[in-house]
Formats: C-alpha cells, sequence, structure tokens
C-alpha cells in the first residue's frame, strides 16, 4: 500500500514538474530531470506553493493573452476609423469638385444663351462647349448647342448633338426630336423628319399640341 501512494505521489509530482516546465516556457524535448532529484522535490514539495505558482502562471498567460486581444481590437478599431475618415473626405473633395464644375458649367451656359440672343452663334457654340467639358451630362446644353448648329446650317453636327441626348440622356426628350426632325427637313430627309415627328408625338402624347404649332412655324421658315 506504501508503495503504491508513493509511486502516486510521484506521478504527480511528475505531473507538476511538467505543467511548471510548460508555464516556463521549457521545451518539451529538454532532458528529463534524474529520478535522484525528483525524488529530492518530491520530499520538499509544498502542494500549496505549486497550487499557487500554476494559477499565478495562468494569470499572467491570461492576462498576457487578454492584452493581445484588446491591442487587436484597439488596432482594428483605429483602422476603421482612419477608412471611415478617407471616404468621408473623398467624399467631401468630390463633392467640392462637382459643385465648382456645375458652377463654371453653368456660367458658360449662361454666355452661351446671351450669345445667342445677339445671334453670335460661333460664340454661343464655344460657350456651351465649354459648358459640357465641365458637365456632359446636360440634355439643355446639348440642345442649345444644336440649335446654333441649324443657324449655321450645319445640320450633322446638329445631329449628333440631339442623337446623343436621345441616346445616352432621355430618350423622349421632345427638343431633341424636334430638332432633328428640323435637321432633317432641311436635308430633304422627308422619311426620317415623318420619323422625328412621329417618335416626338409617340415619346410626348402631351405635348401633341406644341409639336403642331412646332410643324406650321418650321414650315414658315423653309
Amino acid at each position: 500500500m506504501a508503495t503504491r501512494d508513493i509511486s502516486d505521489f510521484v506521478d504527480f509530482e511528475a505531473k507538476v514538474q511538467h505543467i511548471m516546465e510548460v508555464l516556463e516556457g521549457r521545451a518539451d524535448d529538454e532532458e528529463p530531470l534524474p529520478e535522484e532529484r525528483r525524488q529530492t522535490n518530491f520530499e520538499n514539495i509544498d502542494v500549496d506553493n505549486v497550487r499557487l505558482k500554476v494559477r499565478e502562471n495562468r494569470t499572467v498567460i491570461n492576462k498576457n493573452a487578454d492584452d493581445n486581444k484588446t491591442g487587436a481590437n484597439n488596432m482594428q478599431t483605429t483602422d476603421v476609423a482612419t477608412f471611415m475618415r478617407d471616404v468621408e473626405r473623398d467624399a467631401n473633395e468630390r463633392a467640392e469638385d462637382r459643385a465648382k464644375c456645375e458652377s463654371e458649367a453653368q456660367k458658360h451656359r449662361s454666355q452661351g444663351n446671351e450669345a445667342f440672343r445677339k445671334s453670335n452663334y460661333e460664340k454661343a457654340i464655344l460657350h456651351y462647349t465649354k459648358s459640357l467639358e465641365r458637365i456632359k451630362k446636360s440634355a439643355i446644353t446639348y440642345n442649345n448647342r444644336a440649335l446654333c448648329y441649324i443657324k449655321l446650317n450645319n445640320y450633322k453636327r446638329a445631329l449628333e448633338d440631339c442623337g446623343y441626348v436621345l441616346e445616352k440622356l432621355d430618350e423622349s426628350n421632345l427638343r431633341a426630336w424636334l430638332y432633328s426632325a428640323t435637321a432633317y427637313k432641311r436635308l430633304n430627309d422627308k422619311s426620317k423628319f415623318k420619323a422625328s415627328i412621329e417618335s416626338a408625338r409617340q415619346c410626348n402624347p402631351n405635348q401633341v399640341a406644341y409639336i403642331e404649332k412646332f410643324i406650321q412655324q418650321m414650315d414658315l421658315t423653309m
């Protein structure tokens, strides 16, 4: 019985020693302690002290793990905050650039309108073109420039501007259809003239009266 108890205690001491080695960072392939030293340690072992050390070391390990986890979380939070600040800054910069472009585009369009009223169609075209360089997706500006081209008998360029409006911006745009019809009529292309007028009516059924009036005025100026 005594021999079994001693064997159990030796096994217990060996397990405790292994735990201590793991906690202290000793390699698993280190040479084991001599039997004599293990016996001596067993004779002087303080079980309560061993348990205390185990608890203390476990506390240190857990604390280090928590510290590492907290550090990683803080770093991740910082990265997200930095990313969001960059996104917000980029959005603000884009908004400012957009506002600046719109202001410059409006300025050139107004100058183009003024030149058109003075029948200075070449200058009007120049300002409308500069306006489109700032804001490309403007059906109004394309239609204004198309009308200038019609006034200058440049019907091909007028049809290009109208076609861009109808294909890229607004397929039902009334002015684009009517200016296309005007250009085709001046080119004596009756079939495309009629097709443009018919498309204008279908896409704008509430503007039929205006369309008919436009056709009448067109006949008077031809």
